[in-house]
């Protein structure tokens, strides 16, 4: 039982931290996805977490029952052979975009917070996530483990000290907040996949997986709402290429430094599944001329150098793109039967 429970916490941290990266931990995707829409954006934040949490769980559980290595073998169960070659692509491209957006947003927390070079903490993230992914899946749990539970702990100690006071749900109505609201998270999901279905292969137990997706979902969809309330009504902190590190900022200074390492360890999570992920991912299409170890290697080298621009605009820019894209592959994920238990 007590091996279960472990296992339970490790699928729901492992599943917060792929889908929280530099984007959500430093509050340029909240901003980007709901906030701007002011208090429509509460009700979009609730949705985005409630989806995530259903369709997360639904994957890993369809990917198990298959017993998929990698997310090519679940797309091409749900999609078939052509179609999802095509899907396969795509998503690879996007999520090798994501991977490179985490490293700029590790530039930007060096130069904007810290006031060090960019290139120093793009490098320093390098080094450290190799470290990691040489331990394989092992690593990816770790790292998440370690994490997560600190950057829940900020989120809520800077929530309640923040004593927003802003008007939390909409009381008349247009619908722009809903579009941005589905897309991210069909975005954030569709890309979360890379890591977790080759995740879902290690646990033996459905139930794990069932249990950890719906207690990594319902927490996602919490520090999803709490940061978007606490940046309502905030305007100054739009200007930020990190405004939740910017919140922080009146509990002090060893407080806000503290939550720029969390940032910085959320990076990490999100890099170091990615490149887990896509590398199995090559690997499992051309296996003759790419291993897994060199794919991490090309992966990682190209990657450096999507982080060379800037933070900012790449999450302005490639975000709602990359949600536009997902969002049909997230409509049919939603619709799709799961296959029946083995055995």
């Amino acid at each position: 039982m007590k091996k279960k429970i472990i296992g339970i916490l490790q699928v729901a941290a492992t599943f917060i931290g792929t889908v929280v990266g530099a984007g959500f931990a430093s509050g340029r995707e909240i901003i980007q996805f709901f906030t701007q829409y002011h208090a429509f954006g509460t009700i979009g934040s609730i949705l985005s977490g409630l989806l995530i949490a259903w369709i997360g769980t639904k994957m890993m559980i369809y990917a198990h029952r298959i017993d998929a290595y990698s997310f090519n073998e679940l797309v091409a169960a749900i999609f078939g052979e052509r179609l999802g070659n095509v899907i396969q692509a795509l998503l690879f491209f996007i999520i090798f975009g994501i991977t490179g957006v985490m490293l700029a947003g590790s530039g930007a927390i060096f130069q904007e917070q810290l006031g060090w070079g960019r290139q120093l903490g793009i490098m320093l993230a390098v080094f450290i996530s190799i470290l990691f992914l040489i331990k394989g899946v092992q690593g990816l749990l770790f790292v998440n483990a370690l994490v997560v539970p600190l950057l829940i702990g900020f989120v809520l100690i800077t929530f309640y000290s923040s004593h927003a006071a802003a008007q939390y749900f909409p009381d008349s109505g247009h619908i722009r907040w809903l579009l941005p609201s589905f897309n991210y998270a069909a975005f954030n999901l569709s890309t979360a996949l890379i890591v977790l279905v080759p995740m879902a292969k290690e646990f033996k137990d459905e139930q794990v997986l069932r249990y950890g997706g719906l207690l990594g979902g319902a927490g996602l969809g919490v520090l999803l709402l709490l940061s978007h309330l606490m940046m309502l009504g905030k305007l100054d902190i739009f200007l930020y290429e990190l405004p939740m590190a910017e919140m922080v900022r009146p509990l002090g200074e060893t407080m806000r430094l503290a939550f720029i390492a969390v940032i910085f360890g959320e990076i990490l999570t999100t890099f170091v599944g990615n490149i887990f992920g896509l590398s199995r991912q090559l690997h499992s299409v051309f296996p003759k001329f790419f291993s897994v170890r060199m794919s991490m290697v090309l992966l990682v080298v190209g990657a450096f150098m999507i982080g060379q621009f800037g933070y900012g605009s790449l999450v302005s820019t490639l975000y709602p793109l990359y949600g536009a894209l997902c969002a049909v592959v997230f409509i049919y994920m939603c619709c799709v039967r799961l296959p029946k238990k083995q055995g």
